[in-house]
């Protein structure tokens, strides 16, 4: 009876460990026939940070002959947020593919002086163009010499570029009505002994019902940072001859923008103050004031304010730009590329 029950033992042995091969084997089987992964998209990174810049999806078109490529405005207005001149000499970046690294890049900051090899990426003048080269400064040519052993590793992103339908060549001598970064620039204020503040407005995003978009930059700081606790913004918008009212409230802002150089505010300033009229396109002004406060107990005061002025501002999307083709046109003079 002993032996019996040893050997059906080890018969439910041999068959369970059978069962469990198979499963194993359908269970390999069924992930070689799931669908696979879609490839990411080509993707520019924060080479130390890994904050992603943009992706192809944000390219509007990319000129490979002359290796210029434009950006939609929010990416456009993202990536040149990431340079803030007042504060780096230069910032690397990466390109990466579903393969990994196809190259490491920089930005440099026009006024420098330093020499650096390519690529290097450089933002040409108020349209949200960019321009790709192989040095820093420029050759004679001011153009990208792509047999350049830096760009070895172009074919990868040609193939990218190809596959999102973005190759297209751009005249870079028309003038392009719609495409202009209009921004209204207030000059350093100054805000205790070692801080400076200043404000830029951006009028393309100050569309009726779209997020409207301000940098408010940072230069110092070192000796108030111990007394702070956060940032908090205000800002008032006027329209239609004052009959359009609003304000907005931003609190909460982490005081490592202040290190960081640079805070992107997004706001929404189309909800109207009770016994104001809706927003309609035309001129409106803008206010806006930086508050720094510290905690104390039961809330929280304002050690420093900072009022910047009033300012005109479009609102519904009319760009001062000069002569050229429609502003609803893809790429203004694109035609598509090899």
């Amino acid at each position: 009876m002993k032996q019996i029950l040893i050997l059906l033992a080890l018969f439910l042995f041999v068959v369970s460990g059978y069962a469990a091969e198979r499963e194993s084997e359908r269970s390999v089987d069924n992930r070689s026939d799931s669908p696979a992964t879609p490839s990411p998209p080509l993707v520019w990174m924060d080479a130390e940070t890994g904050q992603i810049l943009f992706t192809v999806e944000d390219i509007i078109a990319f000129d490979w002959d002359q290796q210029v490529f434009h950006l939609k405005l929010d990416a456009a207005l993202d990536f040149l947020a990431w340079m803030v001149p007042h504060k780096y000499q230069y910032r690397d970046l990466v390109l990466k593919d579903s393969q990994g690294i196809i190259h490491r890049g920089k930005w440099v900051n026009p006024i420098s002086s330093m020499g650096f090899g390519g690529p290097i990426y450089t933002s040409l003048g108020a349209n949200p163009f960019f321009l790709i080269s192989d040095r820093y400064p420029l050759g004679k040519a001011g153009t990208t010499n792509r047999k350049d052993t830096r760009f070895a590793a172009c074919a990868r992103l040609h193939t990218g570029l190809k596959k999102a339908g973005v190759l297209h060549s751009i005249d870079l001598q028309r003038s392009y009505v719609g495409l202009a970064i209009d921004r209204v620039t207030l000059t350093w204020h100054d805000c205790d002994d070692d801080l400076k503040i200043r404000v830029e407005y951006f009028a393309n995003t100050f569309l009726i019902g779209r997020e409207a978009r301000a940098h408010i930059f940072f230069s110092g700081g070192h000796k108030i940072l111990p007394q702070i606790d956060d940032i908090a913004l205000e800002i008032k918008v006027t329209a239609n001859e004052g009959r359009f009212r609003t304000d907005v409230r931003i609190e909460g802002i982490s005081t490592n923008v202040i290190t960081d150089g640079i805070y992107v505010c997004r706001f929404r300033p189309w909800k109207s103050l009770p016994g104001s009229l809706p927003a309609r396109p035309g001129t409106g002004h803008i206010s806006l004031s930086v508050l720094l406060r510290r905690t104390i107990e039961g809330g929280s005061e304002t050690l420093h304010r900072l009022d910047f002025h009033e300012r005109d501002v479009i609102i519904g999307g009319r760009i001062r730009a000069k002569r050229g083709v429609p502003p609803d046109q893809r790429a203004a003079g694109a035609t598509p590329g090899r």
